[in-house]
């Protein structure tokens, strides 16, 4: 088995943010308002969900897979917002599935404002994780997916 020189050890400690820095990271690009204020009775729901805030793994991780390989570039940050929504668009739709009546020691959606309306809550976030997606810049995209030869 091969060690790590300490000096390498050294390097990456002082380049790679923490789970923790990283989580607050996101969050302070994430808390913002992602939907309009109007119709309310359709945006409202969609950012109660948002405000009902998780451990916020998954974008972290997205985060955590850029800075391995580079400083994190501003378009990670949309991609993580992407990862972020999706997963709660599928957790309004898996509570009305499983009837769960709390979240996060919450309400659910669909609970506080009725399935129909959970349903779109749900389906408006999922068409705002592509709105993010949509805002990464070409050229980093394919930085991401193109081999280097």
């Amino acid at each position: 088995m091969h060690r790590v020189p300490r000096r390498v050890c050294a390097i990456v400690d002082t380049l790679m943010h923490s789970f923790t820095e990283l989580s607050g990271l996101f969050e302070e690009k994430f808390n913002i308002r992602h939907f309009p204020d109007q119709p309310e009775t359709l945006y409202q729901p969609a950012q109660y969900i948002l405000n009902l805030v998780g451990k916020r793994i998954r974008p972290v991780c997205v985060l955590m897979g850029n800075q391995l390989f580079d400083e994190i570039d501003p378009d990670a940050y949309h991609a993580a917002a992407a990862i972020e929504l999706f997963h709660n668009f599928s957790l309004i739709h898996d509570d009305i599935m499983d009837k769960a009546p709390m979240r996060r020691g919450m309400e659910t959606v669909h609970m506080k404002y009725g399935e129909s309306t959970a349903l779109l809550a749900g389906d408006v976030m999922f068409v705002k994780a592509y709105e993010y997606l949509n805002k990464i810049k070409l050229a980093q995209l394919q930085k991401s997916i193109i081999p280097v030869q």
